[in-house]
């Protein structure tokens, strides 16, 4: 008897444990909240990154694959002697036209305080990233061989224009055409490249590329073959003009206003404009 007893007690006890047991395991799992680095990439051996000791250098990163890489040197030297720092330069090199943007967070977790070098879109960075005031301000531009055309209006319809696809001037150059009768149109060809749109013009493929202006700069530096394209206007459309500035990382908040104050100081004073002019870059530096 007491044997059976006992017996009785333990598998109540254990039938009155495996019931809120088994609900439990039914009822599905409580949504958790996600931790505040949930958005921040992951870069291989960022734990062993320790944090820098020397306060007295502005680290920064400049892109070769950047048409204005050696002026964006310049600029950052000057932003660094403006806060009174030692300028520290590193080149990132690499052939790949487009990589994953951990490798960026990668390369400034290790080398840059500062990356030069990024159109300020708006809304076009993650939340690991925050952005400077822009240096200089410069355009989408049209471009041709053609001296009789000095206008996107001079441009015939059915003559072809290549516009570096995905970029704001793409788009409001798609948005224009789709509002216009068909018969009034200009076959629109994507280019994976500025680079690309620009070869179309020497090749014959299109009469009239849409590129970003610095890469025209760029390649007439390079080539005497592109020597003789010229700017025009681009009306009917309006200009597309977007600031260019650096990154920092998003807990980089207090050095990004120290240098977006020598920005401004390095503008006014006609720093910055003088070091468009030296190299006669297409932009302006703006207050």
């Amino acid at each position: 008897m007491p044997i059976t007893s006992a017996s009785a007690r333990l598998a109540g006890l254990l039938l009155s444990l495996a019931v809120p047991l088994a609900v439990l395991l039914q009822a599905p799992a409580a949504a958790q909240p996600q931790p505040e680095f949930f958005d921040v990439p992951y870069a291989p051996g960022q734990w062993n990154i320790g944090r820098r000791f020397d306060e007295s250098q502005l680290r920064y990163c400049i892109d070769k694959r950047d048409p204005d890489w050696e002026m964006a040197g310049d600029i950052a030297d000057t932003i660094a002697a403006g806060l009174l720092l030692e300028p520290q330069r590193y080149v990132v090199e690499s052939e790949m036209v487009l990589e994953d943007i951990t490798k960026l967070y990668g390369v400034m977790l290790k080398h840059c305080d500062i990356h030069m070098g990024f159109k300020l879109i708006p809304e076009g960075y993650p939340a690991w990233v925050i952005l400077s005031r822009p240096y200089y301000e410069t355009e989408y531009v049209f471009v041709t061989a053609d001296p009789e055309v000095t206008s996107l209006a001079d441009l015939a319809p059915g003559h072809p224009i290549a516009a570096t696809v995905g970029t704001m001037a793409h788009i409001r150059l798609v948005a224009y055409q789709s509002a216009l009768p068909a018969d009034r149109r200009w076959p629109t060809y994507p280019m994976g490249s500025n680079e690309r749109a620009l070869a179309t013009l020497l090749d014959g493929t299109a009469d009239v590329a849409l590129v970003w202006a610095p890469s025209l700069w760029a390649m007439q530096r390079e080539d005497p073959a592109y020597a003789d394209l010229h700017v025009i206007d681009p009306r009917p459309l309006p200009a597309i003009t977007l600031g260019v500035g650096a990154i920092f990382l998003s807990n980089e908040s207090f050095l990004r206003a120290a240098v977006d104050e020598a920005i401004a100081a390095l503008v006014a004073d006609g720093t910055i404009e003088a070091i468009l002019e030296k190299y006669a870059f297409p932009a302006t530096a703006r207050p």
